[in-house]
């Protein structure tokens, strides 16, 4: 068993006052981070030391086992200066829970040394795993594993090899230390440009046997990880809590444009060359409209986001609950629910920024794009994420990942 030096006590409400703090630096980082496609290392050993990577790490370890709700609500504080750090650093917090998932020796070997890594991570499984051996080896190209140039370890989402002649391969996780992996820079994009999500390259790498949790596992409320854990922030379904990591940078997006709009139109006067010179931007009732609509649409969004949140955080944690389908398209809707929320409520400012506004330097254009980039990922189609939710209200199959 390891042993861990004690760390001091921290409160939950500790680190959201912390995260607040770190609002201004971050804001003044932002542009360097979409400059470099990349945060810094700084900001990461900052993060680090301010105990935020501790909030999903198992007690054996260090950590805090807080719930959901803490590491969202700081999520939407560093997003509201900054989506692109949110999300990365919102996915470094966020993977210490699910490398929790895996067998204890893995435990020992990532958290033995340093119980506090970055870790990166693409979910989408790819390359390709041959059985040997002690383990398997492993061979890919994985793609959008934001944050990879910061981190310690990159959790791969791997088909790991038929456990019986002519059967399917099993979906699931594999974990690789940054010593073993190349990076291919080919994140180009016009929207969290900051999280460089470039492409891990694998090449016959060994992969021990005990680097290994599936899907079906990661959805039982029984991982080899909870098993050896015992705590129920261990039971979550997968996407019912790692996905409120990347959900809420949309929001907090919002968030900040809000407080920039309404500060930037304070100052703004027509210049006249479509309506008369002089004029208050902030008297005309075209953009008190859209303020409104937008601030509406944040409300909408945080209310449905934190009551969702607490629901399945009472199930799973005060009542040692395993949740069902219904609990965890609740939690798939509201995520991509809020998403759409934010990303209708920035339409709503850009289009009220002027020439100046879209100026690279101004924060409401770089939100604005950060939200919609966000709305691409495949988690949050709300296509297809409605439809999967009408299903399962109408008695057929939900098609998709819940």
């Amino acid at each position: 068993m390891t042993i861990v030096q004690k760390l001091a006590d921290v409160s939950p409400a500790q680190l959201i006052e912390r995260a607040i703090a770190m609002r201004p630096e971050i804001s003044q980082r932002a542009e360097e981070a979409e400059r470099n496609r990349r945060v810094s290392q700084e900001l990461i050993d900052d993060v680090r030391n301010q105990d935020f990577f501790r909030i999903f790490l198992p007690k054996k370890y260090g950590g805090l086992e807080f719930d959901s709700a803490t590491a969202t609500r700081i999520s939407l504080e560093w997003s509201s200066a900054d989506a692109s750090t949110g999300w990365v650093c919102g996915l470094g917090i966020v993977h210490q829970w699910l490398i929790a998932q895996f067998p204890a020796e893995t435990h020992d070997e990532v958290w033995g040394d340093n119980p506090s890594p970055m870790t990166c991570g693409s979910y989408a499984p790819a390359g390709e795993m041959t059985a040997v051996e002690g383990g398997y080896r492993l061979t890919g190209e994985f793609h959008f594993s934001s944050g990879v140039d910061v981190s310690d370890w990159a959790i791969l989402g791997v088909f790991f090899p038929p456990s019986e002649e002519d059967g399917p391969p099993t979906p699931g996780f594999t974990l690789v230390p940054k010593t073993d992996f190349e990076i291919d820079d080919n994140w180009h994009v016009m929207g969290l440009t900051g999280t460089g999500s470039k492409t891990v390259v694998c090449t016959d790498l060994f992969i021990p046997a005990h680097r290994r949790v599936t899907f079906a596992e990661l959805v039982s409320g029984n991982s080899p990880g909870y098993q050896v854990l015992q705590s129920n922030l261990y039971r979550y379904p997968i996407l019912s809590l790692v996905a409120y990591a990347i959900s809420p940078p949309a929001l907090g997006a919002l968030n900040g444009a809000v407080d920039m709009f309404v500060d930037s139109v304070n100052g703004r006067m027509t210049r006249g060359a479509v309506v008369l010179g002089g004029s208050k931007v902030k008297d005309f009732q075209a953009v008190q409209m859209r303020v409104g609509r937008a601030v509406a649409n944040l409300k909408a969004a945080k209310a449905m986001l934190f009551t969702q949140i607490e629901e399945s955080r009472a199930a799973v944690m005060d009542r040692g609950e395993i949740l069902d389908v219904s609990g965890r398209l609740n939690n798939r809707l509201t995520q991509a629910k809020t998403v759409e929320l934010a990303m209708d409520g920035l339409d709503e400012l850009f289009g009220a920024v002027g020439g100046h506004g879209i100026h690279t330097s101004q924060h409401v254009q770089r939100a604005w794009r950060d939200a919609h980039a966000i709305g691409h990922h495949i988690s949050f189609n709300w296509d297809a994420l409605s439809s999967m939710y009408g299903q399962h209200l109408l008695g057929l199959e939900p098609q998709g990942q819940f």
